[in-house]
């Protein structure tokens, strides 16, 4: 059985919660559903045909929009969504209009590009930690927060919140090995592509909400913390080899209006919850993040309304579901599992 990290004694030096799940909650479902499109290219019916829909029968428990433009200049309209079982999120499915629509044969031929990205995950299996009670993602399903969490500002940490990795023999190793694709265009392009994913990939969505934040706390986030976060998050996108991470985007919130929301996330999927540790605590490019962050609160005398959140999953190919529609060959997963 893994041991855990936690220091003996220790106190973390602020205080962070975590969600707590009771025993009905079986799975939630986390499905992401995106567009892209050249940047500057005139958006397609996506938007308004998933907006319709999640509004309606079934609708889950809640949803953030979202906005990035990935590395190959390509802008994407996300949406993210939350269900708090497999069976709420399949009847929503099965009787959606945006079902139909995505189903329908001109999909592939049409000028957007579509993905979408669904995941099963039982409460063992992902952690969360925030820094404030301010819940959102599946901490927004209306599950409290508990007491002050000790396991938290360690490296070691994210593990020790798995519930898994301290209650069964699990240590997440990848149950496969991954290669480069290396789909065409012409092989990506004009296709209804599903993935199948191996266990224990590692995906994390990590958020920065600076929507309660003073113009001079604003200022200084922007002009300490964003570039080493920007340059951290590009660095993952561009470098899968050297850090074991498969996708990543970094996304701004918007209001379901498309109106900017003052918060954003990185999204991304390593290879395993090892490579994602690896990544935090030794590079370079995220330790340049971690320090800002602290030089930031220095700066500001420990006074932040800055709201900093996390969710951790660890994904398993039964639960995982990736469809890409004509979509270009270095979406999402396209590039590392062939179809």
């Amino acid at each position: 059985m893994p041991k855990k990290q936690l220091p003996d004694g220790w106190e973390p030096p602020v205080p962070a919660w975590q969600t707590e799940y009771p025993e009905s909650v079986r799975e939630i479902v986390f499905a992401y559903f995106g567009a892209q499109r050249p940047e500057g290219a005139k958006p397609g019916e996506f938007v308004s045909q998933l907006r319709a829909s999640i509004l309606g029968n079934h609708e889950p428990s809640f949803v953030t929009r979202a906005t990035y433009v990935d590395a190959t200049n390509f802008r994407n309209d996300v949406f993210i969504a939350y269900w708090p079982s497999l069976e709420a999120y399949e009847a929503w499915w099965r009787t959606s209009e945006f079902s139909s629509w995505w189903s329908a044969d001109n999909r592939v031929s049409e000028g957007e590009g579509l993905w979408r990205e669904i995941y099963s995950v039982r409460p063992q299996r992902f952690e969360t930690l925030f820094s404030s009670r301010n819940p959102t993602g599946a901490a927004a399903l209306g599950c409290p927060f508990g007491e002050p969490v000790r396991e938290h500002n360690y490296w070691g940490g994210m593990r020790d919140r798995i519930a898994d990795t301290t209650l069964a023999n699990d240590s997440f190793e990848p149950s496969g090995e991954h290669t480069s694709a290396s789909l065409s265009v012409e092989e990506s392009r004009r296709q209804r592509i599903r993935v199948d994913l191996p266990d224990n990939i590692c995906l994390i969505r990590s958020g920065q909400d600076f929507s309660q934040c003073g113009a001079q706390e604003r200022s200084t986030y922007e002009d300490v913390v964003r570039p080493h976060l920007t340059a951290g998050m590009a660095f993952l996108r561009d470098n899968p080899i050297e850090s074991g991470c498969l996708s990543c985007r970094l996304m701004d919130e918007v209001d379901l209006d498309g109106q900017f929301a003052a918060k954003s996330f990185g999204l991304a999927a390593f290879s395993s919850l090892a490579h994602l540790e690896s990544w935090a605590k030794s590079h370079p490019s995220h330790l340049a993040i971690f320090e800002s962050f602290f030089r930031m609160v220095e700066m500001r005398e420990g006074k932040l309304d800055l709201r900093l959140w996390h969710e951790v999953l660890i994904l398993d190919a039964q639960g995982s579901l990736c469809e890409y529609v004509n979509c270009h060959p270095n979406t999402g997963f396209l590039r590392w599992f062939r179809p």
